[in-house]
């Protein structure tokens, strides 16, 4: 039931992922649904982003966007389950950061467990995330912009993170 659990969870990060990611300028068709995804929901907001033609300073300042806060508020109340909730803040001037939180909280074999099926996911789309954050570096002018995935169990503490460059 808990490695269930775990693949809708990681199918909700890579959904979440896709709905709030900057567009990736890719000229090879996506075989992956999420990259798919990613591209088709966020050219309004690239497009958008291209024609004021502006950078922002932060990762913050880009987030505060108000077409960027409606896509995030969209893609939060899209991926809203009985069993996670999700944030997408910045964290410093350069990190984006996408934090996931259990509702439940689990013991410590689960979170052995969950943490084993989290790692592998974020190693297996770690391609997708450093993606994101080298096309931040269209919208923010910070060196070595980062996209950071944190989960958390239902009492808060760090199950996993990950940091991509």
């Amino acid at each position: 039931m808990k490695r269930i659990i775990c693949v809708l969870l990681i199918a909700l990060l890579c959904v979440g992922l896709a709905a709030c990611s900057p567009k990736q300028d890719n000229t090879e068709p996506a075989s992956d649904p999420a990259s798919s995804a990613a591209s088709q929901t966020d050219a309004a907001q690239s497009a958008n982003a291209s024609s004021s033609g502006k950078q922002y300073a932060t990762v913050k300042e880009y987030l505060d966007r108000p077409d960027v806060q409606s896509q995030i508020n969209s893609t939060i109340e899209s991926n809203k389950s009985d069993e996670m909730s999700m944030s997408i803040y910045a964290e410093g001037d350069n990190t984006l950061v996408y934090d996931y939180l259990f509702t439940q909280t689990y013991d410590e074999n689960g979170v052995a467990e969950l943490k084993t099926g989290l790692d592998k996911a974020l190693e297996e789309k770690g391609s997708t995330f450093t993606s994101v954050a080298g096309t931040l570096k269209t919208y923010v002018v910070v060196e070595n912009p980062k996209v950071k995935v944190v989960y958390r169990n239902g009492d808060n503490t760090v199950i996993t993170e990950k940091t991509f460059e």
